[in-house]
Parts: C-alpha cells; structure tokens; sequence
C-alpha cells in the first residue's frame, strides 16, 4: 500500500521532533528542500550533460534533510568545498556579465534558474529555522553557494548551446550577441 492515512489529520512524524503540524517551519523547510531536490532532477532530465553533477548535489540536499529530520550524516564544510571547486570549473567558460539579465535561454538554462529560485526559498525556509532551531551553519552556506552555482550552470548551458542572454535595461531590453564580454 502507498499510503498509511496517518497524515489525513495535518499533522507528520519527523525523528527528530516527533509528531508536528505539517506546516511546521521543520516541515516547511524539508519541502522546500524536497522541492530543490525534485528540480535538480528536472535539470537532469532536460540536461544530461550535467547529471553527474546534479545527482551528487541532490545526494548532499538529502543528506541535509535527513541530519535536520534527526539523522547524522557528517555533512560538513567539505561540501561546501566541493561547490566552489564546480563553481570555479563551470565559471571558467563563461563570461563576465556587466549586466543583469533575465532568467532564461535555452531550455536547460530556464529550468536551472528555476531550481536557483527555489533553491533561495529553501535557504530563506532554512535560515528561518536555524533562528528557531541550533543548526549547523554548514546548511545555508551550502544553500548559498549551490544558488551561485544554479546560476552560472543556467549561463554555461547558454554559452555551450549558443543562446544569447537577454540583457535588462530597466523598462527596455535588448538581446546581447552571446554572453557578456569579459573585461
């Protein structure tokens, strides 16, 4: 059977708190964290070229959940060491932007700033619960840092797929000819 009924009432079992409402901030954060993790693996789908990467980070962000759901894991900084490594790879084929720009491109790009956005909701859920809850402060960092890594993975898939990103210019636009030139 693929349900138990035992939530019918609003409330769910975390190990770590026992039996709480489910729109406990707990509770929040572990869906927001779900939901990040759930569009990663859309980002996979629709670009396989980054799989390897995006299956690691779910990985880490299932880890996360569990060692806030009560489980010890052991996630530490180490991982937060090994987003600024992809960051620093992928940002090595990209250039410097000048401006801002609007979330989109290719398909591969749109949806990782899709998952960038919900990636800054699940770090706002966390560091509301970690002002609730003593956390490890390992957690939002490595929130912060996958958001900035969302992002230039959303700007690397434009550069590989030849897509120009869309500059913003306040109430006018403009397509620029290809990323930003760097300086």
């Amino acid at each position: 059977m693929w349900y138990t009924g035992s939530g019918d009432k609003g409330k769910t079992k975390v190990p770590s708190v026992g039996e709480v409402w489910k729109d406990d901030l707990l509770v929040q954060t572990l869906g927001d964290l779900d939901e990040l993790n759930s569009a990663l693996g859309l980002c996979a789908s629709i670009y396989p070229k980054l799989r390897t990467v995006l299956l690691s980070i779910q990985s880490r962000l299932l880890a996360i959940s569990s060692e806030l759901a009560g489980f010890t894991l052991g996630f530490s900084e180490e991982e937060v060491l090994a987003l600024e490594r992809s960051l620093s790879q992928f940002s090595a084929d990209v250039p410097e932007l000048k401006h801002f720009i609007l979330p989109g491109g290719s398909t591969g790009a749109s949806v990782l700033h899709l998952a960038r956005s919900v990636c800054r909701r699940a770090e706002r859920s966390l560091v509301a619960l970690s002002r609730e809850r003593s956390l490890s402060e390992v957690y939002v960092k490595y929130l912060n840092r996958l958001s900035s890594l969302l992002f230039v993975m959303a700007l690397w898939v434009n550069v590989k797929e030849g897509v120009s990103e869309v500059v913003w210019k306040g109430s006018s636009w403009r397509s620029e000819g290809g990323a930003a030139p760097r300086s």
